[in-house]
């Protein structure tokens, strides 16, 4: 474990994740919270929107989050956000310019596989209250899924991934472009980039949470052939069949 030194405010790295959802980000955020001189808390924004707070009762917490002691042992401070979990963008976009964010950008290149991810993790809600998976016994069986669901589905997660970059495009900050797949891959390597990114020494995390959809979707979709001939000729068509962790 890294020691942990006593940082000057204007030495804290102060960072927020971007992200739509199923694209890693918990599994990423439950490394960083290992990280001995990383702060950092999950969707806060999403906890005050739903708690009836204010756009302004969430600035206010973000102003006082962004704004640590003159010393302390923290290195990096941040929380994770979706954009419609914001209730005042203009002004959540000026502090971020104000405190200078770093912004983390988290994607993921298979919309097949995170439209499947977003339906079994609403499965895995229903029947644990969680929507990821940190136990296999609750690992959920394959699944009939409706074709006209799924492709409205399709259609909102290219919306949202176009919203989302544009965004983060229009914001001239200190970005990292963080893809799930690449994490999913070379977890070592993707963490240190992160950790660098934030300014930390790098860590060996293993993070809490599981794969809750299997990488090969033959496995998690009873209808699999009827849903990937939909898709037939389409840039959708590889996505069915890609298979990047046993």
């Amino acid at each position: 474990m890294p020691n942990r030194g006593i940082y000057l405010r204007s030495q804290v790295t102060p960072f927020v994740i971007l992200f739509i959802e199923r694209d890693g980000s918990t599994y990423m955020v439950s490394m960083l919270s290992e990280h001995p001189e990383i702060n950092i808390v999950y969707e806060r924004f999403a906890v005050l929107k739903d708690q009836g707070q204010s756009a302004a009762e969430q600035l206010t917490w973000a102003k006082e989050y962004f704004s640590p002691s003159l010393l302390g042992r923290d290195k990096a401070i941040g929380f994770k956000t979706k954009l419609k979990d914001v209730l005042a963008l203009d002004a959540f976009t000026e502090l971020l310019h104000e405190k200078q964010v770093h912004i983390i950008h988290m994607q993921r290149r298979n919309v097949i596989k995170a439209v499947v991810s977003k339906i079994n993790a609403k499965r895995l809600h229903d029947k644990t209250g969680n929507w990821n998976l940190y136990n296999e016994s609750d690992r959920l069986p394959p699944a009939t899924l409706d074709l006209a669901e799924f492709d409205a589905l399709v259609q909102e997660r290219e919306a949202l991934d176009k919203g989302l970059a544009d965004y983060v495009a229009t914001l001239q900050l200190p970005v990292l472009r963080v893809c799930y797949e690449d994490l999913l891959q070379d977890r070592e390597g993707i963490m240190s980039q992160i950790f660098d990114f934030l300014n930390v020494k790098s860590f060996a995390a293993q993070g809490k949470t599981k794969k809750n959809t299997g990488d090969d979707l033959r496995e998690v979709i009873e209808n699999y052939d009827a849903l990937r001939a939909h898709y037939t000729g389409t840039r959708y068509e590889a996505m069915f069949d890609e298979v990047l962790v046993a």
